[in-house]
Parts: C-alpha cells; sequence; structure tokens
C-alpha cells in the first residue's frame, strides 16, 4: 500500500507493507525498509536498516499523526488534494506557532522583534516526558510571544506570533 505525507521537508511517499509480522515501510526513493513492530506499552520499536534502533509514539489527531522519536516532534499529515497548490508553496501552516500538543513550555528561545529563520527553533516544550523544539514555520520577525516558561498549553494554543520579513 502507498501513502502519502507531508511535514515540514515536503510530501513523503511511503511504501508501507506486511512482512514475518512486522510492518516494513520505505520512503520513496530509499534502498532499504525500516521495520516498525508494536511495543506491549503504546511504543513502536523502528528498527532502520543501519542495524539502529528507537522507540517512537504516535498520537493521532484529525489527518495528522505527531511522531515522537529521538526527542523530536514530526507532523505528518495526509495531502489535501483540493488545496494542494497551497501546501506546495507552504503558506497552508501559515506563519504563527502553535502548540502541536497539550504540555509545558520549558524555554523560549527567541524574543520580540528577533529575525527568525524557517526551522529555527523557537520554543522547547516537555510533553509525555519528553522534550521538543518546536521550529519557527516561515521566515519572520517575532511579533508577539503569547506564554511565559513554565506556562501549561492546551494543543493548538498560540506560542509565537511570526509577521513576514520587512521588505527589502
Amino acid at each position: 500500500m502507498q501513502l502519502k505525507f507531508r511535514d515540514e521537508s515536503g510530501e513523503h511517499v511511503l511504501d508501507v507493507r506486511r512482512q514475518d509480522g512486522a510492518t516494513l515501510v520505505t520512503v520513496a526513493g530509499a534502498r532499504d525498509a525500516t521495520s516498525v513492530t508494536a511495543a506491549g506499552d503504546g511504543a513502536w520499536l523502528v528498527a532502520g536498516a543501519d542495524g539502529g534502533r528507537r522507540r517512537a509514539w504516535v498520537v493521532s489527531h484529525r489527518d495528522e499523526r505527531l511522531v515522537f522519536c529521538d526527542g523530536r516532534v514530526h507532523r505528518l499529515r495526509r495531502p489535501d488534494p483540493v488545496h494542494a497548490d497551497e501546501a506546495a508553496g507552504g503558506g497552508a501552516e501559515g506563519p504563527d506557532l502553535h502548540a502541536r500538543m497539550p504540555g509545558k513550555v520549558v524555554r523560549l528561545l527567541v524574543d520580540v522583534g528577533q529575525d527568525v529563520a524557517a526551522g529555527q527553533p523557537l520554543v522547547i516544550m516537555e510533553s509525555m516526558k519528553m522534550e521538543t523544539e518546536l521550529a519557527a514555520p516561515v521566515a519572520g520577525v517575532v511579533d508577539r510571544i503569547a506564554v511565559a516558561e513554565g506556562q501549561v498549553v492546551a494543543q493548538g494554543d498560540l506560542l509565537v506570533a511570526v509577521s513576514p520579513p520587512p521588505a527589502p
């Protein structure tokens, strides 16, 4: 079966198949498959072709899958065929950074008025006993910081408002 997902780096095609009790996932263009099996505690055991083993947790929310692995959150969405052109242009996410799941703000990494690059870490949050860096979805200038260190936030809460960079 083929699945398409979109994350911060673009759209990805995954080939998913069952073999010997495991699920094998191959990202389009990759030579080797990654083996994924369920652990008894709600985690997934991910074994790469390089022999490395990791634990991952997946949270489903509407059309998104949040994958927690190696201290990072990978936000996967099924592509929306109706708005595919907008998504390809990067405008679908919007400039502001919102909490991807409930948690506590551990550290703010930027100040109001600071220029930020797309992908630059802005906030460190703790959720499910894991610290995660949340990055700027777009380049711009920090307009407002809507949270404080130590604050508990709900999924979807605004963390940092970012406006487009000033015209040259």
